[in-house]
């Protein structure tokens, strides 16, 4: 009987394999398929300048005699946000991943504008790609149930918003995709010390600090964790100080390396950027719960409510029963330590990366909380959290699996997962390409009322090719925008021969025979004029999903005929 098990154990362990490589390579696929469906977001032009900025300021220095400056320059002087960054504002962000996009965009000598926009996406979609393996190989560590790595991965994979962005967010996805490389190596190098693990952790956590400087965090937990070992024993210390002081060396010089806005002045353009990002000062308002409230004074609950209607319900569910559990047994040993050292913060190995991930995932929403952050569109600059709430709910599940939890047999909760996954999949697939307005079903009949929904303004190409679809024998197209998301933007990924006679209006003067609204204001659009839509004008297009609005077109009551 023995020896049928351990073949059973063995045939299982192939075949699932074999059914791992099957469902990254049909994602694969899938992603190179689909990564021009995604229009422009707001935040991409800037970001492309940005890397194109620094590529310059590179070659410059380093290349002073290439033949190439002139006409880089030329470039540049055309793209949005130029005149910002030459004036020398907006440089503190980080360029890691933009620097790369724009050394590459080069060296395949792509010109076009769209072009270079959907080759972005599509780097963007390889990075999260490679994070989602390197996730799968972190879940493998911890879980010994050959599917659950399988599950949380594709739980990771397929959370509709998370899977839109993955194609074109490139500051948080990005920063996420780096932590998840980050996390893997960290919880490489705890389980057996070797050097190689702690120097891929120092660089991987550099680069994500390079993307967005909250990865720094990665950095002081590590430290945190390890002065909880030295606390639990005290010969420990002595025998791994060296690690640390080569992490840390190892990760200043990696970051300074990386990030060609601290070589000038590395001290005081490091402080520059901490302070700018602890609470960026934005001035708009956001929509939240049916009010506007300014940005900088937000409630306490923005992002964990923000993360309550935007995850699929049975990942709230799963995530609560796996941070009980894991509490539970932090708070055990925490009441139960002794000066003798017979009991310890962690008893093992994985009970360690079980703490580390639940202070990972709850670290920065009370850093945000208690330092009253300056967040905005939604959650996504927690993203980089993503991971270890997934890693918490498999916790969860892998809990219900062992304990038949309210007398569910191991069937019928694999049949829930089954199908919880399926109605991911079907969001994808109906949502396409606006998964980034999902909500879960405790509030999408209602979320046009409590929150923004596509602030990005993902969507605004679409509904640009529709309106020249629809009025494709109109000479011009007279349009105004009466939101805070500019059409300008999503002119740069549209390629279409009519294109020119779309006209975009500034000027609120009832004039344009066309507005255009996706209902996203940085201020209360009741006290500003330019976002009134007259009733002299009859809505003609509504782009909507589900439940959802995303937005609508508007055209002059006289001119209807």
């Amino acid at each position: 009987m023995k020896f049928l098990k351990s073949h059973k154990n063995k045939f299982l362990s192939v075949d699932i394999k074999y059914f791992v490589f099957l469902f990254f390579s049909i994602y694969l696929v899938i992603g190179l398929s689909i990564y021009k469906d995604y229009g422009i977001s707001t935040d991409e032009p800037f970001q492309r300048t940005s890397g194109h900025y620094w590529y310059i300021w590179i070659i410059e220095r380093f290349f002073p005699n290439s033949e190439n400056i002139s006409l880089l320059k030329d470039s540049f002087e055309k793209m949005a946000w130029s005149g910002f960054l030459t004036k020398g504002i907006f440089l503190q962000y980080g360029a890691f991943f933009d620097l790369t996009s724009a050394f590459l965009e080069k060296k395949l000598n792509i010109e076009n504008t769209q072009s270079s926009f959907y080759f972005k996406h599509l780097l963007n979609f390889l990075t999260f790609f490679c994070s989602s393996i390197i996730f799968y190989k972190l879940l493998k560590i911890r879980f010994k149930n050959i599917y659950l790595p399988l599950i949380g991965t594709i739980f990771f994979i397929s959370a509709p918003r998370i899977f839109a962005e993955s194609f074109y967010n490139c500051k948080d996805i990005i920063f996420m995709s780096f932590s998840i490389f980050a996390l893997f190596f960290c919880f490489k190098f705890f389980e057996n010390n070797k050097m190689k693990y702690l120097f891929l952790f120092s660089l991987f956590a550099a680069i994500a600090t390079d993307v967005r400087i909250m990865g720094v965090f990665l950095l002081f937990l590590f430290t945190f964790f390890f002065i909880l070992e030295c606390l639990d024993d005290k010969s420990f210390l002595k025998k791994n100080i060296l690690y640390l002081l080569i992490l840390i060396s190892s990760y200043i010089f990696i970051t300074y390396s990386f990030w060609p806005f601290l070589w000038s002045d590395p001290y005081n353009n490091i402080i520059f950027a901490f302070k700018s990002f602890k609470n960026y000062n934005w001035g708009g308002s956001v929509f939240y719960l049916g009010e506007y409230i300014k940005g900088d004074s937000l409630p306490w609950h923005y992002a964990p409510v923000w993360i309550l209607v935007t995850s699929p319900i049975i990942y709230l569910v799963l995530f609560f029963i796996g941070f009980t559990r894991i509490f539970k047994s932090f708070l055990d040993n925490f009441l139960n330590l002794d000066a003798g050292g017979k009991n310890r913060i962690w008893k093992n190995y994985l009970q360690k990366i079980d703490f580390f991930i639940l202070f990972f995932f709850f670290g920065p929403i009370f850093s945000v909380i208690i330092f009253n952050s300056s967040i905005y569109g939604g959650w996504r600059h927690l993203y980089f959290i993503y991971p270890a709430m997934i890693y918490i709910l498999i916790y969860g599940l892998d809990y219900l699996l062992n304990k038949k939890f309210l007398f569910l047999s191991n069937k019928v909760i694999y049949i829930i997962i089954f199908v919880s996954i399926i109605f991911n999949v079907q969001n994808i697939f109906k949502l396409h390409p606006f998964q980034n307005i999902y909500f879960n079903s405790f509030v999408e009949s209602k979320a046009n009322k409590l929150f923004n929904i596509d602030y990005w303004g993902l969507a605004n190409a679409h509904s640009l090719n529709k309106i020249l679809d629809i009025y494709k024998d109109k000479e011009e197209i007279d349009l105004r925008t009466a939101s805070f998301t500019t059409l300008g933007y999503s002119k740069r990924i549209m390629k279409r021969k009519d294109l020119s006679k779309l006209k975009l209006q500034g000027t609120v003067d009832n004039k344009q025979e066309f507005i255009f609204t996706n209902y996203v204001y940085e201020k209360n659009p009741r006290y500003e004029k330019k976002y009134f839509i007259s009733p002299d004008y009859k809505k003609i297009f509504t782009l909507k999903k589900g439940n959802i609005i995303i937005n609508e077109i508007y055209k002059k009551s006289d001119k209807l005929k």
